[in-house]
């Protein structure tokens, strides 16, 4: 049985050749187009003690949606308004002091990023 693999894999890779190898043939994956950072976040002042505010820079994003977290996973009531079409604001001044996360999801272009910020 192991000679029969051994004599199969062997095949496949006289048959495919060249092909299996990346440095093969001429590799043109970026054109000259400047490349640029797509949905910068910036969670800011980080630590807080009212207000985070949370600013996403060069998106593609159409209609992120923001949660928090507690440190252990658990989803904690704030209130989230949209400032502008790129600043949200998070009113934090009723909760506890600690690490807590900001999921950032936008269902549509599939992004999904979650980040740490400290409440005083």
């Amino acid at each position: 049985m192991k000679k029969l693999k051994f004599i199969v894999i062997l095949s496949l890779l006289f048959v495919a050749g060249n092909d299996l190898y990346a440095q093969t043939g001429e590799l043109n994956r970026f054109s000259n187009e400047e490349l640029g950072t797509v949905n910068t976040i910036h969670l800011f002042p980080n630590p807080a003690v009212e207000v985070l505010k949370v600013r996403i820079t060069n998106s593609t994003l159409s209609s992120p949606k923001l949660v928090v977290h507690n440190i252990i996973g658990s989803e904690v009531e704030v209130e989230i308004n949209q400032i502008s079409e790129e600043e949200f604001s998070l009113k934090i001044e009723d909760l506890a002091p600690g690490y807590y996360l900001v999921a950032i999801r936008d269902e549509e272009s599939h992004f999904g990023e979650t980040y740490k910020f400290v409440k005083r």
